[in-house]
């Protein structure tokens, strides 16, 4: 039937038979990918329907036509409407569709970053989980699960990633997304073995997954948390010689720092030392990464005896700035070199410093013996 043929038909018909044709006519349109066309059909319908519950289920088709023509303020205007208008007490209500707008609603609400809007929405949805298809109801675990880990609740993001992925099919590409969101949560837990376990689950799904990058830097990240630095400088190093060919070489500062704390923990000294000293030659630009790269100079001198090269660096540094990540490693050496000098005074300065700014430390203690 064409569309001429299809107007004739809607006009004879009577007014329940009318809004039947349009509504059927906007389905297969939909189908095709035609979100306008569609659009218009159901609030040709929208108009003629009486009922209220059925008026919202139109208004909540027009809105998800808005959706996925990428009209996302009229979508929002639609989804709302049709939200207030579904009343369950009511005859005809539609507990799928109901759901189904308060989805497209908790997505919407997530592009704008209006987490709690989202996560409302979407515990909205939840409450008629059983009524929506299987696409729809992993994704809307996994968008909660995002909107628990935005809000930093990660035990709930991790709840919801593993609900998702009971869920969706075995071969959905979705599922490499669900583990790296799960290891990501259970890395910020500070569980590191279970983000390993996920993260490992990522690559074995999708061994070319679009932030591969990203999860090795993770995995690499967990193994230094886990003091397996001799694992964990393996990826760095991986990392860093395929980052050269593809990245420009200054941008690679944060992995030659991963790399120098990796071999000095491993007392590999001399190596790590090496690595700062190359990744000094990149000529590193912002300040807290310069200044936590050559902090490696004098840790790593002053456990090779250059006592003197320590001081000289360190006082490099602080020119620089005085905070840096990691930097408790830095000062207590700092204050164990120049008691290697025998120069008191600046070995009290420091030691009082140490004290100032990490008070918890034990190393102030051994500190408090050498004075």
């Amino acid at each position: 039937m064409d569309d001429k043929e299809l107007e004739v038909r809607i006009a004879s018909a009577h007014p329940e038979e009318r809004i039947s044709l349009l509504d059927s006519q906007a389905e297969r349109l939909f189908q095709k990918g035609q979100f306008q066309q569609a659009g218009d059909y159901y609030a040709r319908a929208f108009q003629l329907e009486k009922q209220p519950n059925a008026r919202a289920y139109f208004l909540g088709q027009m809105g998800i036509c808005q959706y996925n023509a990428g009209c996302d303020k009229d979508a929002l205007k639609l989804l709302l409407k049709s939200a207030r208008l579904f009343d369950p007490d009511k005859p005809e209500f539609m507990p799928d569709m109901y759901g189904f707008v308060h989805f497209h609603l908790g997505s919407l609400y997530e592009y704008y970053h209006k987490t709690a809007k989202s996560l409302e929405a979407r515990r909205i949805c939840e409450q008629y989980i059983d009524s929506q298809e299987k696409d729809t109801r992993w994704m809307l675990y996994a968008g909660l699960s995002r909107n628990y880990e935005a809000l930093h609740k990660h035990d709930d993001a991790i709840r919801y990633s593993q609900k998702a992925i009971q869920v969706i099919s075995d071969d959905d590409p979705g599922l490499a997304y669900l583990y790296e969101s799960m290891g990501t949560n259970y890395m910020t837990l500070g569980q590191y073995n279970e983000a390993l376990k996920h993260f490992a689950k990522v690559i074995e799904l999708d061994p070319k997954f679009e932030r591969l990058d990203e999860i090795q830097l993770k995995t690499a990240n967990c193994y230094h948390q886990l003091t397996n630095d001799q694992r964990a400088v393996e990826i760095y190093e991986k990392m860093l010689e395929l980052h050269e060919i593809t990245q420009k070489r200054d941008k690679l500062i944060w992995l030659y720092i991963r790399i120098a704390d990796c071999y000095f923990r491993l007392q590999k000294y001399e190596k790590s030392l090496l690595v700062t000293l190359e990744g000094m030659r990149r000529q590193p630009r912002k300040a807290l990464e310069k200044a936590e790269l050559r902090s490696y100079l004098t840790n790593t001198y002053y456990e090779l005896g250059r006592y003197r090269e320590a001081v000289l660096e360190g006082e490099k540094t602080r020119e620089i700035t005085k905070r840096f990540h990691n930097d408790s490693i830095f000062y207590f050496r700092m204050a164990l070199s120049y008691y290697r000098l025998e120069d008191r005074k600046q070995f009290d300065q420091y030691r009082a410093l140490c004290k100032k700014m990490f008070p918890d430390d034990e190393w102030n203690k051994y500190l408090d013996k050498l004075a």
